[in-house]
């Protein structure tokens, strides 16, 4: 039997026949006997030259590169130049092929080596992989579907025919994926206009991808279509019958991906709300996820949530609500289900986040509802349905319940009573008595909710969402608690975290723990922890830094801090480092990120990077560059734009990155090196996949190791990042610590981060959310048994001091830390080194040119800071016992540093004024970065994203 052979029972290639159904039986066995004889004839032959036994021969796995997804396509317009006629005798083509059908076309023939089992046929929740994937296009429309098969041929033929799909042998499918993508092409119907290609080992595509693609197609005159989520192409791209020609005539040289770039200006990307487009298992890792998504299918992830969101609901308001509610859905339901309660806690998060995308709409509650039935989410579209009115006459609650609750919890962006929330509605309705009843019954139903849940978790309403609260908003009747005495230490501004408006602040102490105090005249008061451990605070801040205002300031006094940044002239502090955001793009879609990554908005030219690092040069000051986002890696011109900065002058230029292409790509990251990258500042929140799994939404551990190996083989310094959440990974920094230590000198430095709430978090947080600068120093000296202690950490001097601490350690031979800081005052963001004295920065430079010398110096790749002790720190690293000690030790050393962002609910202008960390801007200012990102509770921003 030749390759490509269709088993396709009643059908001669390029007809179609209608059998009765006995005939095509009778037809379908007597071809899969033939099939199974070729298939055997097939495996000898080749087991034959392979010089081996009579037993069926195992080959190598066949390279998977021949289809490649990727964030982009480039390549030469070439479509319409193939077809005779020319330009115009392709368009008529194209016409014709559109009124085609679109098959799906499986392929299915692969060894599966990596995985060990055979993909196909692994079982994926109640069906195989292969039933789960024909079965995707058949509830998709798509009536003609052909799968490709190859290895174990005799088993997967019967199986494809069962399902109503037609089997394609490839006899040479050990030659690669290209080979059996020309086979199954070759099979496709004359009537078929187009093809959509999914690999079996891609099963979880969303069948309203499918139909949107479908959809898609018959109105558009593109040669390829691809599904995007989140910025990324990915599987099944739908190939138009114009590019059949040219992909049978190829050689298989580059894989298919190489023909579809060639026709990039012909290909058109369609939007979809799809995770699954990008989840594929070669692995057995890959295979378990897989698995427990498929629980979910009917179920959007948080990532979706927020696609729809942003194309559905323009209201950032509306958005911003859902978000909270969301916040107070999932502490409920995780209190029910703790109490024994079987919720779906995916089916709560995606309900209490969608339940208003349809608000603005005429009757919104059912609008959303038919909006998320034709996603193909029914158990959130009967949630939605009934958000605003719901019948609950006792018993136990259910996700609907929740959320029906939740939402009564949340007046706008803040936790509310229920008595609260509902006067208000009582007291708008008074001249209505046909909705004032209405409102009576939903907050009748809202205590009935109440008390069945108290009920069952055996606790009050208020103890469960208290966290989630900074005031005590949620009114219950109990016996007040004295508060502690308290002193006010002095007075700054902030921000309201609703509005973002300036107003008054105080720092407070009470008990053992400093407050920052505010009140907005329209949305109330705020009060939120800043430091735990009164003691230390006072003598923390005894470190205060001379003023250094810029020498040209960008921009006037207008509207006041934070409105002006430019720099402005009210600014105390020279820039060290400076941002360079080079996409908003991102590969994650992390429940936290500062800066909400993940946007569509087009990445900016290197003529427009060239400008903003041109306006810093004019300035004559040396700066260190972080290229940032997003995730820079996207960009498959970083190399390029590192090369662009080092020409430019500046010489440290380090990558803000999560680190999967690093992982995946060595030749990247070769090119990043030999462009001259020093440094990557790399996203590490643990060493145990579910703190990944919390922070990011992915597990990430093994891809993390990957890229620092990556970064050592090209000598690349690696300081690693771990953004630290209370009750996530605060019992790791120990292990990270030692980690770091045993992975030195290419890993330079550990930046711990305790987490902010800026751009996207799950909710309003309250105290117990966050983590303080003290608590950090103590758990690290908890963890390390002594070996560090609090005293061996200082706080810098060119930001403020309570927004940072570093230390500095040798690493032994046998990896214990020695502290190397003096009694010499540190300096900037990662302190001196070893508490050097100015003199050795050179007698006229300023804190923030000492910081920004220290961090290009030590964070640097080993190669070039273990180059020389001529830093100024040999006087203290000296007490080792020899000169050869001393030298051994100087290439084993480790910072440990942390960095306490300020968000909305934290922000002390004071502190925000002496930020030498500053983000370029398009218009070519320069943001503090804590400004840059501040964010209200409603969304809006100042800086990133300003409302328009």
């Amino acid at each position: 039997m030749r390759a490509g052979h269709v088993c396709r029972p009643g059908r001669c290639r390029g007809t179609r026949r209608r059998r009765s159904a006995d005939h095509a039986g009778r037809t379908g066995r007597l071809v899969r006997g033939r099939i199974r004889r070729s298939v055997r004839r097939h495996q000898l032959r080749r087991h034959h030259r392979e010089g081996s036994g009579t037993a069926p021969f195992q080959m190598p796995a066949p390279d998977r590169g021949n289809f490649q997804e990727g964030d982009g396509n480039p390549g030469a317009a070439r479509l319409f130049a193939r077809w005779p006629g020319g330009r115009g005798a392709g368009m008529n083509k194209m016409a014709t092929v559109r009124a085609g059908t679109v098959a799906g076309l499986v392929l299915a023939a692969g060894y599966s080596s990596r995985m060990g089992a055979f993909k196909p046929l692994l079982r994926l929740g109640r069906t195989s992989t292969i039933e789960h994937v024909v079965g995707l296009f058949r509830r998709s429309g798509i009536a003609a579907v052909t799968v490709v098969v190859g290895h174990r041929a005799d088993e997967m033929i019967p199986i494809v025919e069962s399902l109503g799909a037609t089997p394609v042998f490839n006899a040479d499918f050990d030659q690669g994926m290209y080979s059996s993508i020309r086979a199954g092409i070759s099979a496709l119907s004359d009537e078929c206009g187009g093809c959509l290609l999914l690999p079996v080992d891609i099963p979880l595509v969303r069948p309203s991808t499918i139909e949107r693609l479908r959809r898609s197609f018959a109105n558009r005159h593109a040669s390829v279509l691809y599904p995007v989520f989140q910025g990324r192409h990915g599987h099944p791209p739908l190939i138009s019958r114009a590019l059949f020609p040219e992909i049978l005539d190829g050689d298989g040289a580059g894989g298919l991906c190489t023909i579809l770039a060639r026709h990039a200006a012909e290909a058109e990307n369609v939007a979809v709300y799809d995770e699954g487009i990008h989840r594929d298992m070669d692995t057995p890792a890959d295979y378990a996820a897989l698995c427990a998504a498929a629980q979910r299918t009917e179920i959007p992830g948080l990532a979706e949530c927020e696609a729809i969101l942003a194309d559905m609901q323009p209201n950032r308001d509306v958005i911003a609500h859902g978000r909270l509610v969301a916040a107070v859905a999932g502490r409920l339901a995780t209190s029910l289900i703790e109490a024994g309660l079987p919720l779906n806690a995916d089916l709560v998060l995606a309900g209490s986040l969608l339940h208003d995308v349809a608000k603005g709409q005429s009757d919104h509650a059912i609008a959303g509802a038919l909006q998320m039935e034709r996603l193909g989410y029914p158990e959130v579209a009967r949630i939605v349905a009934c958000h605003s009115d719901l019948e609950f006459f006792g018993g136990d609650p259910d996700e609907r319940a929740v959320v029906f609750l939740a939402d009564k919890l949340v007046q706008g962006v803040c936790v509310v009573s229920l008595e609260e929330r509902f006067q208000r509605t009582f007291h708008r309705l008074e001249a209505n008595p046909a909705g004032l009843k209405a409102a009576r019954g939903r907050f009748d139903t809202a205590l009935r909710i109440t008390g069945a849940m108290e009920r069952r978790m055996g606790r009050s309403l208020r103890r469960c969402l208290a966290p989630l609260s900074p005031q005590p908003m949620l009114a219950e009747k109990e016996t007040p608690v004295p508060a502690a005495e308290t002193a006010v230490l002095g007075t700054t501004e902030s921000v309201c975290p609703v509005c973002l408006r300036q107003v008054p602040a105080e720092r407070v102490q009470e008990g053992d723990a400093i407050y920052l105090r505010k009140t907005c005249p329209d949305h109330g008061a705020f009060k939120t922890v800043t430091w735990r451990g009164a003691d230390s605070y006072h003598a923390w801040g005894g470190s205060l830094a001379a003023f250094s205002a810029p020498a040209f300031p960008a921009t006037e006094k207008a509207r006041g801090c934070p409105y002006d940044c430019g720099l402005c002239a009210d600014h105390r502090q020279q820039s060290c480092c400076v941002l360079v955001e080079v996409t908003e793009r991102c590969n994650l879609s992390c429940p936290v990120c500062f800066a909400e990554a993940g946007g569509s908005t087009p990445d900016p030219d290197l003529d427009e990077i060239s400008r903003r690092l041109a306006a810093l040069r004019k300035s004559g000051r040396q700066v260190n560059i972080q290229l940032s986002g997003g995730e820079p890696t996207l960009r498959d011109d970083l190399p390029e734009i590192v090369a662009l900065t080092r020409r430019m002058g500046f010489d440290f230029v380090q990558v803000n990155t999560n680190g999967i292409r690093l992982a995946r790509d060595d030749a990247y990251v070769r090119r990043l090196k030999e462009a001259g990258l020093e440094c990557v500042f790399l996203q590490f929140d643990g060493l145990s996949d579910d703190v990944y799994r919390a922070i990011r939404g992915a597990d990430l551990l093994d891809l993390k190791m990957k890229a620092i190996d990556a970064c050592a083989k090209y000598r690349i310094g690696v300081v690693l990042v771990p953004v630290l959440v209370p009750g996530v990974n605060m019992t790791q920094l120990g292990d990270i610590i030692r980690f770091a230590a045993a992975r030195s000198p290419h890993v330079r430095t550990v930046h711990f981060q305790p987490i902010s709430y800026f751009g996207r978090y799950p909710g309003q947080p309250g105290d117990e959310a966050r983590v303080t600068i003290p608590e950090v120093l103590a758990a690290i000296e908890a963890q390390m048994g002594q070996a560090i202690t609090a005293a061996d950490f200082r706080p810098g001097t060119a930001e403020n001091p309570y927004c940072s601490f570093n230390g500095d350690f040798i690493v032994g031979a046998d990896g214990e830390l020695t502290s190397s800081l003096a009694p010499a005052k540190a300096s900037g963001c990662c302190g001196s080194g070893a508490g050097a004295p100015a003199a050795a920065e050179g007698a006229t430079a300023d804190e923030a040119e000492r910081a920004r010398r220290f961090v290009a110096r030590r964070w640097a790749a080993p190669d070039q800071c273990c180059a020389s002790p001529s830093d100024g720190t040999a006087g203290v690293l000296m007490k080792a016992d020899s000169l050869d000690a001393f030298l051994a030790s100087r290439k084993r050393t480790l910072c440990i540093s942390g960095m306490a962002f300020q968000d909305a609910w934290t922000l002390d202008l004071d502190r925000l004024r002496q930020c030498y960390i500053h983000v370029a801007t398009p218009d070519q200012r320069l943001v503090p970065l804590c400004a840059f990102n501040l964010s209200g509770m409603n969304g809006e921003t100042i800086y990133r994203r300003p409302r328009s």
